[in-house]
C-alpha cells in the first residue's frame, strides 16, 4: 500500500512539474512577445513627421498605416481636473489594479446581461493604451488576451505616471481630414483653439466624454450627444466632489463651442511625400523617426484647395448628370525659380479616392504641346539649323492632310476657321491647328519631339504627326514643369517636394539636389513666353482678364478630342500651375478648356499671389523690338504709320519693309476674309 501510494505520489509530482513547467513557459513566451510588442513599437514602429516649408510646427505625423495629428506632452501640463475627469469615467480603480481589474471585467459582464446590450467596458486605462498603441481595433477573443498580456506587461516595464502620460497623449479623439488625433491635448488645440492647462469644466468634460466614442459624440458631427455626454461627464465630476455646485451649475450652461484651427488639407501631397521618402531612403534609414521637411506652401495649398472646390461646384452645376460621370480635377502649383512644389490637389475628395490626378494619371494634353513646336522653330533659327521662324513670320492656316502609315490624317482647327495666312504669333496665341502643323513641318518632327523632352515631357512620345496636337499622354507633374521650363527662359529643373529629412536626432539623411539643365536658350524661351502672353492678353485665354486676372501671365488651353480633357497651365514671374479637369472614366467633360479648368487655374493664381508685388517679364539680353505690319510681317517703312510692337532675336529681325499702301490694302483683305 505504501509502495503503490509512493508511487501516486512520484506520478502526481511529475504532472507537477510538467503542468507548471509548460505554464511558466506559456508565461514566459506571452511575457517575451508584450515585451517584444513594446521594444519593437520603440525601435521600428517609426513615426514620420511632415512639415511644410519653414514651418516649425508639423502638418502631419504618419505611424504604421495612419496619418496622425499628435502632440507628446508631460502629466503635468494637463490640469487636475482634467486627470480626475478620466479617471473617473475610464478606470475608477486604476490605482487598486496592475492592467486587468477583474472585479470591473465582472460588474460590465452583470451590467451587460441584465441590460441586454453592451453598457459598460471592463478595459483598464492600461488595457485601452496597449489597444491604442500596440493591437488592431478587431473584435476577437484572442485580441482580448493580447490585450491583457500586453497590459500586465506595461505594468511592470512602467510606473502609473508613466502609463496615464502615455495614455492621455494616445486616446484616440477623432478624425480631422485624413488625420487620426491622438492626444486630450492635440484635440484641446485643434477643436478648442487652446492649450490643457486652459480648459474650462466644461470643455474638460466635452473632451473627456468624447473618448467612448469620439464618432458619434463629436461636436463637429452631433452637436446635442455630444452635450449629452458632456454633462453626463459634469455630474460624475459634481457627485465625486470634484466640482462645486457653482461651477456644475456655471459648467452646464456654457454652450458647446468648437473653433476647429485650421489644419492644411493636403492628402494627395503627403502620400506623394511619403512615397518619395520610401524611395529616397534604405530600409534601414526608414527604421528611425523621422522629421520630413518639405516645399509646401500652406497658403497656397488652402487656395488650390479652395479653387478646386468652389470650381467644381461651377462645373458640375453646367454639366448636370449622375455621379457615375462625375467630373474630377487636379491642379499643381511649382516655384519658378526653384522648381519646388508649392501646392498640389490630386482630386476632389482624398477620402473618396485616394489617387493622385496630378502624378498618376497621364491624359493626352492636346494643345498645351503646341508651345514646344513653337520652341523648337526658335531655337532652330537662332542656332541656324532651321528656317528663319520668328514672331513675325507669315505662315498658311489652311485645310492640310497628312499621312499617317497608311491613310491620311485631316486635322482640322477648333471652329473650323482658317484664316489663309496668319502670323505666328496669331497661330498660338488663336491656337490655329493647321497653322501650327505648318510651323511643325518647316522644323521637323524629330526636332519637336527632343525639345519637348528636353524640356521636362518625360512620358513616352509617339513619333507621329498626331503628337503635335498633343495626342501622346503626359502628367499634369511634368507639362506643368516643362512650362516652368519656359518661364525659367530655358532651363528646366526637376520638380521636388521634399528638401530634407533628418532623423530624431538632426542627423540628416537626405537633402535635396536639384536635378537641372539647359533646354533652350533664353531669349527662344522669351519668344514663347510673349506668345503665350498673347494667348491670355487676347487669345483663348482672354477669358482669363474678364475674371479677374490683373497681373503679368502667360498661360495656354489644352482641350483633347471629343470635349474628354480640359487643361491650363500658365505662369507668372513668380509662379507656374496647371489644372487638369475630366471624367476619369474618359468619358467627355462635354466642356473646353477655357470653360472648366481657366476658371480654376485663375481663382488659384489670384489668392494664392495675393500680398506678391506683381512683377512683368523681363526680356534677356539680345531681345530686340521692331515695328511690324500686322498682315505681311515686314517691317514698317520709314515715314508709313500704324504697325504693331514685335519681338525678335537679335539678327533675325526683318529687314525688308512693307509700303504703307501695301500694308492698308492687306489690312482690308485680312478684315474681308476672315468673317
Amino acid at each position: 500500500m505504501n509502495e503503490r501510494a509512493s508511487e501516486q505520489m512520484s506520478f502526481f509530482g511529475r504532472m507537477v512539474i510538467v503542468v507548471g513547467a509548460a505554464l511558466l513557459l506559456v508565461v514566459g513566451f506571452a511575457a517575451a512577445w508584450a515585451a517584444w510588442q513594446i521594444v519593437a513599437d520603440r525601435l521600428f514602429g517609426t513615426r514620420m513627421v511632415i512639415y511644410a516649408d519653414g514651418a516649425r510646427e508639423p502638418i502631419a505625423a504618419f505611424r504604421g498605416v495612419a496619418y496622425e495629428a499628435r502632440e507628446e506632452r508631460l502629466l503635468r501640463e494637463y490640469p487636475p481636473l482634467l486627470i480626475d475627469a478620466v479617471l473617473l469615467m475610464e478606470d475608477r480603480r486604476f490605482y487598486q489594479h496592475r492592467g486587468v481589474d477583474l472585479r470591473a471585467l465582472a460588474r460590465a459582464a452583470w451590467v451587460n446581461a441584465r441590460s441586454g446590450a453592451i453598457r459598460q467596458g471592463g478595459s483598464t486605462l492600461t488595457q485601452q493604451l496597449a489597444r491604442g498603441r500596440y493591437l488592431s481595433g478587431e473584435r476577437t477573443f484572442s485580441r482580448k488576451i493580447k490585450e491583457a498580456i500586453l497590459a500586465l506587461t506595461l505594468e511592470v516595464a512602467l510606473s502609473k505616471q508613466e502609463i496615464l502620460e502615455r495614455y492621455l497623449n494616445e486616446v484616440y479623439l477623432g478624425q480631422q481630414g485624413i488625420q487620426e488625433v491622438h492626444g486630450i491635448g492635440t484635440a484641446s488645440r485643434l477643436y478648442l483653439g487652446k492649450e490643457p492647462s486652459g480648459l474650462r469644466p466644461a470643455e474638460v468634460a466635452l473632451l473627456v466624454g468624447m473618448i467612448r466614442s469620439p464618432n458619434t459624440t463629436s461636436p463637429f458631427t452631433s452637436p446635442r450627444r455630444a452635450r449629452e455626454r458632456r454633462d453626463s461627464v459634469l455630474r460624475r465630476l459634481r457627485l465625486e466632489g470634484k466640482l462645486s455646485v457653482a461651477e456644475y451649475r456655471r459648467a452646464l450652461r456654457d454652450p458647446v463651442r468648437v473653433t476647429k484651427s485650421f489644419t492644411v488639407d493636403a492628402a494627395h501631397f503627403l502620400e506623394f511625400v511619403r512615397h518619395e521618402v520610401e524611395a529616397k531612403l534604405p530600409v534601414s534609414a526608414r527604421a528611425r523617426s523621422l522629421k520630413v521637411f518639405t516645399t509646401l506652401d500652406p497658403e497656397a495649398q488652402q487656395a488650390a484647395q479652395r479653387a478646386v472646390r468652389l470650381g467644381m461646384r461651377g462645373i458640375d452645376g453646367h454639366r448636370g448628370g449622375g455621379t457615375g460621370n462625375a467630373a474630377e480635377a487636379s491642379l499643381v502649383a511649382l516655384d519658378v525659380e526653384t522648381g519646388a512644389i508649392k501646392a498640389m490637389v490630386g482630386g476632389r475628395n482624398y477620402q473618396r479616392s485616394q489617387f493622385n490626378r496630378a502624378v498618376q494619371a497621364r491624359r493626352q494634353p492636346g494643345s498645351l504641346f503646341k508651345p514646344f513646336i513653337y520652341l523648337a522653330a526658335f531655337e532652330a533659327s537662332r542656332g541656324g539649323g532651321g528656317p528663319a521662324l520668328t514672331p513675325a513670320t507669315v505662315v498658311g492656316d489652311r485645310p492640310v492632310s497628312l499621312a499617317v502609315g497608311s491613310r491620311q490624317w485631316t486635322p482640322a482647327n477648333f471652329e473650323r476657321r482658317y484664316y489663309g495666312r496668319v502670323r505666328v504669333r496669331e497661330a498660338l496665341e488663336r491656337s490655329l491647328n493647321t497653322a501650327t502643323l505648318r510651323v511643325a513641318e518647316q522644323v521637323g518632327l524629330r526636332r519637336v519631339i527632343d525639345q519637348a523632352k528636353a524640356s521636362g515631357i518625360e512620358s513616352p512620345i509617339r513619333p507621329n504627326p498626331a503628337t503635335l496636337l498633343g495626342a501622346s499622354e503626359v502628367s499634369l507633374l511634368e507639362i506643368t514643369a516643362a512650362y516652368g521650363t519656359l518661364a525659367r527662359g530655358g532651363e528646366w529643373i526637376k520638380p521636388v517636394a521634399i528638401k530634407k529629412v533628418t532623423d530624431d536626432k538632426g542627423w540628416v539623411l537626405f537633402e535635396e539636389r536639384r536635378e537641372r539643365r539647359w533646354a533652350a536658350s533664353p531669349q527662344a524661351a522669351f519668344l514663347v513666353t510673349s506668345l503665350l502672353q498673347g494667348a491670355i492678353d487676347r487669345g483663348t485665354a482672354a477669358s482669363a482678364r474678364r475674371l479677374g486676372l490683373a497681373r503679368s501671365a502667360a498661360g495656354k488651353t489644352g482641350t483633347s478630342n471629343d470635349l474628354r480633357d480640359a487643361w491650363f497651365v500658365g505662369y507668372t514671374p513668380d509662379l507656374v500651375a496647371g489644372v487638369w479637369v475630366g471624367v476619369d472614366s474618359g468619358a467627355s467633360l462635354r466642356l473646353t478648356a477655357a470653360q472648366a479648368a481657366l476658371p480654376l487655374w485663375t481663382s488659384f493664381i489670384e489668392q494664392a499671389s495675393a500680398g506678391h508685388p506683381p512683377r512683368t517679364f523681363a526680356p534677356p539680353p539680345g531681345i530686340v523690338t521692331a515695328k511690324i505690319d500686322p498682315m505681311s510681317g515686314l517691317r514698317v517703312g520709314s515715314g508709313c504709320s500704324g504697325g504693331v510692337d514685335e519681338i525678335f532675336i537679335q539678327g533675325t529681325e526683318p529687314t525688308e519693309s512693307c509700303p504703307e499702301g501695301e500694308m492698308l490694302f492687306f489690312s482690308w483683305l485680312r478684315r474681308l476674309f476672315s468673317r
